[in-house]
């Protein structure tokens, strides 16, 4: 039998519902596939609870991106079977798809999933626990996400899968394959059907975002945010981009855009042209910041977050300063910053020197003391300017994000919960503006276009 059904005895039909539990870790196109997977479920009669709550079934969505990923995985299987050690358990995501006989072999696992297998996930529940009669109001899925309905402001919509790339560290694309787009009629039906349920903010997300449209004809990521200005999103956010698919065409649809939040997670990993051409990025550090003064030429508020990997193969003291030097010029709001983790099956994975993990350690936390840094420079400079925030938590400890993606805390009333509001940036934490609602009288600053 194929170890990815080992389905084992089906169970006998029940009169009460069962519940699914999807278990998340990873990427915004995890989120994405799992809440699919649950207004699938949720259609045919299966209830939704959860991750920390005793359910039926688990689906557990599974990811690969470090070694420290794969653990958190597994940890996650584990819990999983202590919250309900009768639950069956299904596994799916990257991980998964990387190494189904490694996750098939681990007891208590009923199934592993691979990612292009993901639609097949709702027959193979009803074989493991036959739903019982659908009530009227599942007949069909709720019109807006799952992550939608969560959030209330906030959806993702991924636009694509896969990765054309083949970077020398990277295993996802490993699991996820070739570039993948939803064609832009179907994203734009999508999408109105969010509107139309009082979604404030959509995220467009994918695997490599930029390369929206490589396998369609005549569609690329810029042609999508066309077809996206007249559905009266209030706000339209881009996951991360990766610099070798930003030109000067998409910057200019971008900055054209009517209600595009101008914020850009542009994916750097190393600051030092050495690195970038071992990790095999296509692209040089002056060829990075070129592409952010052109962002920055064109849209003068424009915020920029990143991702950063520390001690890949043979970085160099004078490597590692090369990095700490670009991020602080170009000044980045947010880092996430991963330590390099040898991937089976990537390029980097025979690599050598290899760089010793107390040293990636201590220039991790170089890396986060500078985020500080940059983070209460770039806060330093808001001080008695405007924003507008998208409020998610109303309260004394109510906060939002504004378009750049600032996370502003305020005292903001149960009744502008889900409204955009504006306020005057009073101070700021470690990782959050300060704020007080602004009176119609103020006569501050716009942060959209007075604060670089």
């Amino acid at each position: 039998m194929d170890h990815r059904y080992n389905m084992g005895e089906m169970s006998t039909p029940r009169s009460k519902p069962i519940t699914v539990a999807l278990p998340t870790l990873g990427c915004k196109a995890n989120r994405y596939d799992s809440d699919t997977l649950a207004r699938a479920l949720i259609a045919r009669g299966y209830v939704i609870v959860p991750p920390d709550q005793p359910a039926d079934v688990y689906i557990v969505n599974t990811c690969t991106v470090t070694g420290g990923a794969d653990a958190k995985s597994r940890k996650m299987l584990r819990r999983a079977l202590r919250l309900n050690s009768t639950a069956k358990l299904i596994v799916t995501g990257c991980y998964a798809s990387l190494e189904p006989e490694t996750i098939g072999a681990i007891d208590g696992v009923d199934a592993v999933i691979p990612i292009p297998e993901q639609h097949r996930i709702p027959d193979l529940i009803a074989r493991l626990c036959p739903a019982p009669v659908v009530p009227d109001q599942f007949v069909s899925p709720p019109p807006q996400s799952l992550s939608a309905s969560i959030e209330r402001t906030r959806a993702t919509v991924k636009v694509q899968d896969g990765c054309n790339l083949r970077c020398a560290f990277c295993a996802v694309t490993l699991a996820r394959g070739d570039v993948r787009s939803q064609p832009v009629d179907d994203v734009t039906a999508e999408l109105r059907a969010l509107v139309a349920g009082g979604i404030r903010e959509i995220v467009l997300t994918g695997i490599r975002l930029d390369a929206y449209g490589l396998d369609l004809p005549r569609q690329r990521l810029a042609d999508l945010l066309d077809a996206t200005q007249d559905l009266g999103i209030t706000r339209l956010r881009l996951s991360s981009l990766e610099p070798i698919g930003i030109d000067e065409h998409l910057i200019a649809r971008m900055a054209a855009h009517p209600t595009l939040c101008h914020h850009f997670h542009l994916c750097l990993q190393s600051g030092d042209d050495g690195v970038l051409s071992a990790m095999r990025r296509g692209y040089t550090a002056a060829r990075f910041q070129e592409i952010v003064a052109q962002l920055r030429g064109a849209m003068p508020d424009a915020t920029f977050t990143t991702d950063v990997i520390v001690g890949f193969p043979g970085e160099t003291e004078e490597a590692f300063a090369n990095t700490c030097a670009l991020l602080e010029e170009i000044g980045f709001i947010k880092l996430h910053v991963f330590k390099f983790s040898p991937r089976p099956g990537t390029a980097a994975f025979t690599m050598t020197p290899r760089v010793p993990d107390a040293l990636k350690d201590t220039r991790s936390q170089v890396l986060l003391d500078l985020e500080r840094r940059l983070f209460a420079w770039h806060a330093q400079k808001l001080v008695g300017t405007r924003a507008s925030v998208l409020v998610e938590r109303s309260g004394k400890a109510g906060d939002g994000l504004t378009p750049q993606y600032l996370r502003v805390c305020a005292p903001f009333p149960s009744s502008t919960e889900g409204t955009i509001q504006d306020v005057r940036i009073t101070g700021y934490s470690d990782h959050s503006l300060l704020a007080s609602p602004c009176n119609s009288g103020d006569n501050l600053k716009g942060i959209s276009r007075d604060i670089q």
